[in-house]
């Protein structure tokens, strides 16, 4: 909590109790239902969307109903005014099924229609009844918020919020009106609020939090930044009402789904609008001819007006299809959720990849299940609950059924369209290496004897007898593929990415000592929200701050969770750079040649560097951050057995693939360097600027550590490296 930096000395006594904050969203959900309960009364207007002649989601139309209500007359009239009364004592019969099969379709379509306008208000009852079990076991503690530093999700919205005298990470969705809540900079405010002090200004929803106004002034040298303080609100309004009102008035006024237009138009427009009448008008016309010229056949007139025309038109009417349509709509959605409930029973092995086949274990787990008698009981249950609103789901505002029904193809993208998974996960791995081995005399030896492989040495020993060329710098980019079995596991396509193992080691280490380790967990997110704020700023740089936790990429190199306890960190240096507009221009020439400088943001260049003491007691720093500003800090790579100046050509290479991958992904780079001391712990607790051309600051020469020791690296055998990972 040491960098959660309040004005008020007294802040630890405000907020509410879990229970008192509970009990308080409860009764305003409460008063919000009573009032929509209000407006929205049952009466007429239900009736007149059951009966409608013009709506795309009436189950049988009004066209209908006054056709078979004429009908059920013509038979009783037929029974009255025709001449052999007990041959036709059957149409009583058929009037009466016309009569009950139109009162069980007004009673289908009239439970359709309450539940379809009452479905979000029921599941808002659930909710009520979720609140009132937690506000009697309302004993909350601190480990059962997600963590105060866990990464931004654009899925659950968190905030910082004062509850039983602590500061958790509270979503947004629970937040009530009187809440004391913490604004960090950047970040969007949750509601309308006002400060505890008299000068703050109000913030209302929507709005980025900037504790501070910018500056504008050049500066040629680097300077230090204070970071932004967070700063303390008390909300004035519950966010999840004005959620809650606007789901409740546009419940009713979803658009029609794909499979509804196409019901309507079949037996609506086509049957009812065209097919029926030009039936009904030639029978009504054959029928005239025969009684007017007696031909043969000719019986009383109102068997030849009235049934004759009702046993041409009758199928036509369809009156058995609505009672169809929404059985098979229930059945569809219990069949639904059985298999997603088998889904989420059912374990599949970590070796078992997902398929199509229908040899696939999870595929014939959820066939088998179907001729289960249990399986079967829980289908017919769900039908019934579904049928009559009970079912824990949402049925009729959204029907999933006819979502999944309609689509062709699936994908998932985020905001600039690209293919994605929900989480950020690790796609490429960027590195150099040299097209000939460095000697392996080398006092970085150290580095490849603690990995424990040879296969490296096995493939890059020269052959005897044959000429080494001149080594020269060669691009390696191994892709990543994402476990479909795991949410954040990742796996290597190159089955011979082990042959870089060493050259790998250094980055993966890096990852784990860095944003991975629970110490600079909250140095970097205050850096996070001060990079948000100072990007606000200018309109062509944009926060890469949403950066995820490399610990699996890590674990499938071979590193464990018990190397870090071989390092105890010492300080973190924070350090960011802005760019003018003519820098942009100048560095980012990919951008440029796609002509789209104007338009595509670039990422703020900063770095977080992360001081760590080994067993020996020797200091190391280990960087991680944007690919330019660490590129311009670095002298040197490591090949794998020894370092190689990077040359011009080199940065080129490593800067073009930052420029290109960074417009639709993240790319982190990392550093490490030995240090022969360490910084002052009050350098740690500020910031870093550098100027916009920062190209001044940096000695273009390669550093040699002749009496620093060896980076060496503690593992399984397997190591890990990332530069760049999806949004």
């Amino acid at each position: 909590m040491a960098n959660v930096k309040m004005d008020d000395s007294n802040l630890h006594s405000l907020g509410y109790t879990t229970k008192t904050a509970l009990i308080k969203l409860r009764d305003d959900i409460r008063n919000v239902i009573e009032e929509h309960k209000k407006k929205n009364t049952t009466g007429l207007g239900l009736v007149r969307n059951i009966i409608s002649f013009s709506s795309e989601k009436v189950l049988l139309s009004g066209v209908a109903y006054t056709i078979t209500l004429i009908y059920i007359v013509c038979l009783v009239l037929t029974y009255i005014f025709g001449e052999s009364v007990q041959a036709h004592a059957y149409l009583l019969w058929e009037a009466f099924f016309l009569i009950v099969i139109l009162l069980v379709n007004f009673l289908v379509a009239f439970n359709e229609e309450y539940q379809f306008r009452n479905e979000i208000p029921h599941r808002v009852r659930k909710v009520l009844e979720t609140l009132d079990e937690a506000i009697e076991s309302s004993k909350w503690k601190e480990n059962h918020y997600p963590h105060l530093c866990a990464p931004f999700s654009p899925c659950v919205i968190l905030q910082w919020t004062y509850r039983d005298s602590t500061i958790v990470n509270l979503p947004w969705a629970l937040l009530v009106e009187g809440d004391v809540i913490v604004l960090r900079p950047g970040q969007e405010v949750p509601g309308h609020c006002r400060g505890l002090q008299p000068e703050d200004p109000e913030q209302f929803f929507g709005q980025i939090f900037q504790p501070t106004t910018p500056q504008k002034d050049n500066f040629s040298t680097p300077r230090i930044r204070t970071p932004h303080r967070n700063k303390a609100y008390r909300m004035c309004e519950t966010p999840y009402l004005k959620n809650l009102k606007l789901a409740l008035e546009q419940a009713t006024v979803r658009p029609v789904t794909v499979f509804e237009k196409q019901r309507y138009l079949c037996t609506v427009k086509i049957m009812e609008g065209i097919v029926l009448p030009l039936v009904i008008s030639l029978v009504v016309i054959a029928s005239f001819v025969r009684h007017v010229y007696h031909l043969p056949g000719v019986t009383h007139w109102t068997e030849i007006y009235f049934l004759q025309t009702i046993a041409a038109s009758l199928p036509l009417l369809q009156i058995v299809f609505p009672i169809a349509w929404v059985t098979l709509n229930c059945f569809g959605l219990a069949r639904f959720k059985l298999l997603s409930e088998t889904r989420q029973k059912y374990v599949r092995p970590k070796s078992c990849s997902i398929s199509e086949d229908a040899s696939d274990p999870l595929i014939k787990a959820m066939s088998e299940s179907n001729l289960q008698p249990e399986n079967l009981k829980s289908l017919g249950k769900t039908f019934f609950n579904i049928l009559t609103g009970r079912e824990d789901m949402v049925c009729r505002t959204a029907n999933i059924v006819h979502v999944l029904g309609s689509l062709s193809a699936l994908s998932c993208v985020d905001k600039k369209g690209i293919l994605s998974w929900p989480n950020p996960t690790a796609e490429k791995v960027f590195f150099l290496r040299n097209s000939s081995p460095s000697s392996h005399n080398s006092s970085k030896t150290s580095l490849v004897g603690s990995m424990g492989h040879q296969s490296d040495e096995q493939l890059d020993t020269p052959v005897e007898g044959t000429k080494t060329a001149e080594p020269s710098t060669i691009v390696e980019v191994l892709d990543l593929t994402h476990d479909q079995n795991a949410p954040f596991c990742v796996e290597f396509d190159d089955q011979r990415w082990r042959q870089h193992l060493a050259r790998l080691k250094p980055l993966g280490l890096a990852a784990l000592l860095n944003t991975c380790a629970p110490a600079p967990r909250h140095t970097y997110a205050h850096f996070c929200a001060h990079l948000t704020c100072e990007a606000q700023y200018s309109e062509d740089l944009v926060p890469v701050t949403n950066r995820r936790c490399l610990c699996e990429l890590a674990k499938q190199i071979g590193f464990t969770d018990s190397v870090t306890d071989s390092y105890q960190v010492q300080e973190c240096l924070a350090i960011f750079r802005q760019l003018q507009a003519d820098t942009i221009r100048r560095e980012t020439r990919f951008v440029r040649s796609l002509q789209l400088s104007t338009k595509v943001k670039v990422p703020l260049p900063h770095m977080l560097a992360v001081i760590v003491k080994d067993q020996a007691n020797q200091l190391q720093m280990l960087t991680q951050g944007t690919a330019d500003i660490i590129l311009d800090s670095c002298v040197d790579y490591w090949n794998g057995r020894d370092l190689t100046p990077i040359s011009p050509a080199d940065r080129k290479k490593i800067i073009d693939f930052y420029q290109r991958n960074s417009l639709t992904a993240y790319c982190t780079a990392f550093a490490y360097k030995p240090l022969t001391r360490g910084i002052s712990p009050s350098l740690s607790a500020l910031y870093l600027e550098l100027p916009a051309d920062s190209r001044p600051l940096y000695a273009p020469r390669s550093q040699t550590w002749a009496d620093a020791p060896a980076l060496h690296f503690h593992s399984t055998g397997k190591p890990t490296t990332t530069d760049s990972h999806s949004r």
